[in-house]
């Protein structure tokens, strides 16, 4: 019996330890300050011009440049450029691919930025109907990016896959008329092996009013607020942007007889 109850009472100090470990263990996570959510309110400009060129029934070529300011104009934030190639199934589904480059300044005089290399392809589907018309895009990015300081290449070279997709409606204000309401939103999701803390990368909201110049202009002018989780998946940018993207829409073909309907694309 004595044997049996020196047992038992090891066995009971022997608990008593482990749960005063664990009571240290779980206070210990209780006192560790979780990581804090960190938010960056800034006001934007981004301007862009999107170019189509017919090169035959089918087939057209793309050019885009875009330029974002920060606080509102007065710093720089990126400036991109961006070339592809479509094939034009019909005039409601297009496939698209090419090449873009972004350089993103981390400081005002540009000693400092994130060079990017980016070739994407995307998928458009667009309708019309009586009372508005709708676009879907699917959009896969391969990005590359360098950090750059003093014109010297920083040697830190990673890789993210993105995907994006977007959903935009027009609603003219007149039926045939050519100003119409705007409403767009676009998700951003990252994926593969660098991507740790920040799967999903931005929501782009935007609202603003489309106009057609002639036949081969038009433009959207409006507000775009982005939400953008930083890789370190603490940091996050809320931007509260002046939007205004020319669009250019130029038949370069020999034989203009046929019309072909252009479909026009929100970055």
């Amino acid at each position: 019996m004595q044997k049996i109850g020196l047992v038992i009472r090891i066995r009971i100090k022997s608990l008593c330890l482990v749960l005063f470990f664990l009571s240290v263990c779980i206070y210990a996570q209780t006192e560790t300050e979780p990581p804090t959510k960190n938010v960056n309110q800034q006001s934007q400009t981004w301007i862009s011009l999107n170019s189509v060129f017919q090169l035959a029934n089918h087939w057209s070529g793309l050019a885009d440049l875009h330029i974002r300011r920060s606080n509102f104009v007065a710093n720089p934030s990126f400036n991109f450029i961006r070339f592809g190639a479509r094939y034009n199934f019909n005039d409601n589904l297009k496939l698209s691919g090419g090449y873009a480059h972004l350089w993103l300044a981390k400081d005002e005089n540009w000693t400092i930025y994130l060079n990017e290399n980016r070739i994407y392809q995307e998928l458009i589907l667009a309708d019309t109907w009586p009372t508005f018309s709708g676009l879907f895009r699917i959009r896969t990015e391969q990005r590359f990016f360098n950090n750059v300081e003093e014109g010297e290449s920083l040697q830190d070279d990673f890789f993210i896959n993105r995907i994006r997709f977007l959903l935009s409606i027009s609603i003219p204000f007149k039926k045939k008329g050519k100003t119409s309401f705007l409403v767009a939103n676009e998700i951003h999701l990252n994926f593969g092996k660098e991507v740790v803390y920040n799967t999903f990368d931005q929501n782009r909201f935007t609202v603003g009013i489309k106009q057609k110049l002639s036949k081969s202009w038009s433009f959207d002018c409006g507000y775009m607020l982005v939400y953008q989780q930083l890789l370190n998946g603490t940091d996050y940018n809320l931007n509260h942007t002046f939007r205004l993207f020319f669009y250019g829409n130029f038949d370069l073909r020999k034989n203009k007889g046929e019309q072909i309907k252009h479909g026009q694309t929100i970055d």
